[in-house]
């Protein structure tokens, strides 16, 4: 998905499924390694429309049937992060088989 982007770079804002925007980090933090916003692996997901949960702090893609699934590049950012006791209770979802 491309961002609006900012003029520094630092900084970046997408829109998401919902047409409400997100700020979010520019394309130069992530460079190198897969991202959900700049550069998404090639998952089955991976078109799909993105959901920002905040009371999650989790990026979801949205399914073709409306289910919400943890984005896989956000968990492998969170894997590299966090805490490994942190880290599995954001891959916990309520799963439809589409990811």
């Amino acid at each position: 998905m491309d961002g609006l982007g900012l003029d520094d770079g630092t900084k970046d804002v997408i829109v998401l499924h919902d047409r409400t925007t997100l700020s979010t980090h520019g394309p130069a933090q992530c460079k190198g390694t897969h991202c959900c916003v700049h550069n998404p692996s090639d998952h089955p997901l991976k078109d799909a429309p993105m959901n920002w949960r905040s009371d999650r702090g989790l990026m979801e893609r949205v399914c073709e049937h409306g289910v919400g699934h943890p984005d896989p590049d956000d968990l492998a950012h969170k894997a590299r992060t966090l805490h490994p006791e942190d880290q599995w209770a954001f891959s916990v979802h309520g799963c439809d088989g589409c990811c």
